[in-house]
């Protein structure tokens, strides 16, 4: 085996572990986005605060993040309890 098949066989078996990484970061870094479609009604476990949502995800890292409707404002949450609801409620609950 030459020199230069050598080296070529140590940087694939040195590369490939961070090839294979790299595939899979997109799919971990990527939020969990709760059905479309659906309606949720999150409760906010610090302030008792209830929001109403079409638009939810849940991050890699357990945060709750959606838009409300109400104000426009995007919304984290480290600790919520969420509660997927029909559209009436959602639209009994404040929605615009």
């Amino acid at each position: 085996m030459t020199n230069f098949a050598r080296r070529l066989l140590a940087s694939l078996l040195c590369t490939a572990p961070l090839l294979v990484a790299g595939c899979a970061m997109p799919r971990i870094a990527m939020p969990h986005i709760m059905g479309f479609g659906s309606y949720y009604e999150v409760t906010d476990d610090a302030t008792g605060r209830i929001y109403y949502t079409d638009n939810l995800s849940r991050e890699s890292r357990g945060v709750i993040e959606f838009k409300d409707p109400a104000s426009g404002a995007l919304i984290s949450l480290a600790a919520a309890s969420v509660r997927e609801i029909s559209e009436a409620e959602y639209r009994q609950g404040g929605s615009p």
